[in-house]
């Protein structure tokens, strides 16, 4: 298997574009791809350009929204992390490092190879408008198709580094079978992406009518994230300021009511609501939809498009989107069930199998193979597949009890059964003292507190009747507010806490939440507020890795806290306390800030020797230099 076959196939957009498939099997991964297609047939109009460019967006949606009821889709979110965790024992997303994060992991290939398909395809887009006699209406239009597709590239890699550190940064087609690839180290490849981001934010447009296109705004937003990686904080300053002060566009965070339910001031158990609710309500996530001025860059959801064929996880992708299947745990709420009078009398109690299998009055367990669990929330698919750590359901809330973000509207804490509320610990031990012979401490895997930024409550209630409406929204790639928090990461950088403080308070005063000081601002309160206001959204492992051993931070007493991912997985992660095999988590090795090299791509560059990452397989390739 030679390596242009083994990172790029040959795969050209038009085909791909037939038909986009779900996370592949380990087996699958490694079949080889051959199509006709190629530069000399295609690429010839502003048309086939166009072509190749949504193909990138495709796969976005591909790799962000295709198997989102498992861990895949949620890697580049940080599951495994601090924030959240698989809910399995083992496998890549849990805490159990030490057999999840391997480089002959299906999913370790699965990021590392599709995001190079994409690459491969956009370097041909960049060769063509620079070099064929494309017929172009205006030199605006040839320069804005450019930008998108250095846009593109430039977040394809900006992930790659992200997830493995130091990557090949090939930015030219190549007519031959190239198998000596060489690696880059991570601030080689930050400064390309820095250069293809440049040119993105220069000529992007501040607008478009085409909902999950690039914009300027966006490749500004991702400068500033590469500049602070570069210790360039200045150059993130400047990037990020021009999205927040209008010279990109009209942003703004949304403080004020908007969107489809705006009329609503409370919701159903009567706490007031707030424009961060408003921000995950369906239909309002995208720029401009219902008022919307926050959203930047949006992945788009195919809702509906499920009977026009296809199979597999690409056909589960248009059925289902599986964001609150995956984040909400096997509870059924007593007084806010699916209509069905058979199920009346059932307790909030689900031991999860191939049936729902609930606690009734009486203390007996009753299997109704059929009815799924929670069935205001999960779309009857699959069971959760994510559970948030403490650290977010509880830690990062205790010092402000008026943080809306944290608060029982965004996340149920409270049980609500008939006869009383209780909190969840609260419930689960008199679960135990009550049905000892029904629950146990393994069943308490999949109960957490819902949580609402990722669900609706508009499905399964009495009023809704019987409906199987499910959480079918476009998911925030990059919004307003994280902008605001980097540059208070570029501000901290430099030394300027008041500031920084500024921007963390902007974001903070939308939830009324109480304000930081200079005093308050340091990485880890940062870190915090990045989990408050972004969890689910923010790449939290390109975040948490690109601030892991970076050389560009060396000298900043601020930002250089060596290992930040493994050091907050360490202290953060989730213990998985009822595992069954023995094996203490978070077992995170201090090498695993960034994923090993698929082992295949290393075995195909037969031309020259590819170091692994230290600490995989014998490898030396040391990514903090």
């Amino acid at each position: 298997m030679d390596v242009r076959k083994y990172i790029f196939g040959t795969v050209t957009a038009a085909v791909i574009l037939a038909g986009v498939t779900g996370c592949e099997s380990d087996d699958r991964f490694l079949e080889e791809k051959s199509y006709t297609l190629n530069t000399s047939t295609f690429y010839n109009s502003p048309a086939d350009i166009e072509m190749a460019l949504n193909y990138g967006y495709a796969r976005i949606q591909y790799m962000l929204m295709g198997v989102m009821h498992n861990n895949c889709s949620w890697l580049l979110m940080g599951a495994g992390l601090d924030t959240f965790n698989g809910t399995g024992q083992n496998g890549i997303g849990s805490t159990n490092f030490v057999q999840g994060l391997t480089s002959s992991d299906g999913f370790v290939d699965h990021w590392f190879r599709n995001q190079y398909y994409v690459i491969y395809d956009i370097n041909k887009v960049v060769q063509a408008i620079d070099t064929k006699n494309i017929v172009w209406t205006t030199e605006t239009q040839k320069q804005e198709y450019r930008a998108e597709a250095l846009f593109l590239r430039a977040w394809f890699y900006r992930n790659l580094v992200g997830l493995f550190g130091g990557v090949p940064m090939v930015t030219e087609v190549s007519d031959g079978i190239p198998i000596d690839f060489p690696r880059s180290t991570r601030s080689e490849c930050w400064q390309m992406i820095r250069k293809d981001l440049e040119y993105a934010a220069a000529h992007l447009p501040k607008t478009t009518e085409h909902p999950g296109r690039a914009v300027r705004a966006a490749a500004d937003h991702l400068l500033a994230e590469i500049c602070n990686s570069l210790g360039d904080f200045d150059g993130a300053i400047a990037a990020a300021t021009r999205v927040i002060d209008g010279t990109d566009g009209d942003y703004h965070l949304m403080k004020t009511r908007f969107g489809s339910r705006s009329s609503e001031a409370a919701d159903r158990y009567g706490h007031t609501l707030n424009p961060y609710w408003d921000l995950f309500q369906i239909g309002n996530q995208n720029y401009a939809s219902s008022g919307n001025k926050e959203a930047i860059w949006v992945c788009q959801y195919n809702y509906g498009t499920y009977s026009i064929g296809g199979g597999g996880n690409s056909w589960w992708r248009c059925r289902y989107n599986q964001a609150e299947a995956a984040f909400n745990s096997n509870i059924r709420y007593q007084n806010r069930q699916k209509t069905n009078a058979a199920y009346n009398n059932g307790k909030p109690f689900n031991l999860y199998g191939d049936s729902a299998i609930y606690i009734w009055e009486d203390g007996e367990r009753v299997s109704s193979s059929g009815l799924r669990p929670d069935s205001l929330g999960t779309i009857g698919v699959y069971g959760p597949a994510l559970r948030p750590t403490n650290y977010f359901l509880y830690n990062v809330w205790k010092d402000d009890k008026n943080d809306f973000r944290g608060s029982e509207a965004m996340i149920q804490r409270n049980t609500y059964l008939i006869y009383g509320n209780k909190t969840w610990p609260q419930a689960i031990k008199e679960a135990f003292q009550k049905y000892p012979k029904v629950a146990t401490a393994a069943d308490t895997v999949g109960i957490w507190p819902r949580l609402w930024k990722l669900s609706t409550d508009k499905r399964g209630t009495s009023t809704a009747g019987d409906s199987w409406q499910q959480y079918d929204v476009d998911w925030y790639i990059i919004r307003l507010s994280e902008t605001f928090l980097l540059r208070a990461e570029a501000y901290l950088g430099k030394g300027n806490l008041a500031a920084a403080a500024t921007d963390i308070n902007e974001v903070r005063a939308r939830v009324g939440a109480k304000a930081c000081s200079a005093a308050d601002v340091n990485l880890d309160y940062i870190l915090d507020e990045r989990a408050r206001e972004l969890f689910a959204e923010e790449h939290r492992w390109v975040t948490l890795s690109r601030l892991s051993n970076n050389p560009n931070l060396a000298g900043n007493n601020h930002l250089n806290k060596g290992n930040v991912l493994v050091n907050r997985v360490k202290k953060y992660g989730w213990d998985y306390p009822n595992a069954t095999d023995g094996i203490t988590r978070p077992n995170i090795g201090d090498h695993q800030y960034v994923f090993p090299l698929p082992i295949g791509f290393i075995q195909a560059n037969t031309g020259s020797v590819i170091p692994q990452n230290t600490g995989y397989d014998g490898g030396t390739y040391d990514n903090s230099k």
